[in-house]
This record gives C-alpha cells, sequence and structure tokens, in this order.
C-alpha cells in the first residue's frame, strides 16, 4: 500500500531531486522511496557479532597503567569533570 505525503523541501533540494529522478527514468515518488530504502539499509539492526568490528574487540593490548579500559568503558566514553569523579580507595598490597 502506498501513502501519498506531502514534503516542504529547499528549492535546491527540489531540483537535483527532479533532475536525478529524470536522469535515472524515475518518478520522484520513486526516487524518494529508493532514497528511504538506502536509508533504511545503512540502520538495520544485525547482531554485534555479525558486525564487521566485532573482529577488532580484544586486538589491541592497552599499555597502560591502571584499570583496564574495557573494565572501566564509561569512564572512558563519558568521563566525568574532576570535581565529580567518586573517589576511589587505593588498595595496598
Amino acid at each position: 500500500m502506498l501513502r501519498r505525503i506531502q514534503a516542504i523541501l529547499e528549492e535546491e533540494q527540489y531540483r537535483w531531486l527532479r533532475d536525478e529522478a529524470e536522469r535515472r527514468g524515475l518518478s520522484v515518488s520513486a526516487l524518494i522511496r529508493e532514497a528511504v530504502e538506502v536509508l533504511r539499509g545503512r540502520q538495520a539492526w544485525r547482531p554485534l557479532d555479525e558486525s564487521p568490528f566485532w573482529e577488532l574487540v580484544g586486538a589491541g593490548k592497552s599499555h597502560q597503567k591502571g584499570p583496564a579500559i574495557s573494565e572501566n568503558v564509561d569512564d572512558w566514553v563519558y568521563p566525568l569533570p574532576p570535581h565529580r569523579r567518586p573517589r576511589r580507595s587505593r588498595s595496598r598490597s
């Protein structure tokens, strides 16, 4: 089932869309549907272990002293400013 929509485009966007549709021998609507499918494909969910980036997991070694980055990922990805960091007790060995 096709749905009719109304969209507002900048003049330059509309001209490009119209010209590209003509160049491909499509209607503007068909080109918009094609563009939506391309965007949907880029955002398609897939299991993490099927991602090409999965091969990178564990590939490197950290030469950093202290806690492992992988065990404290939130501290590295979402660092807190110094005044908001919790105080950690230092263990003596």
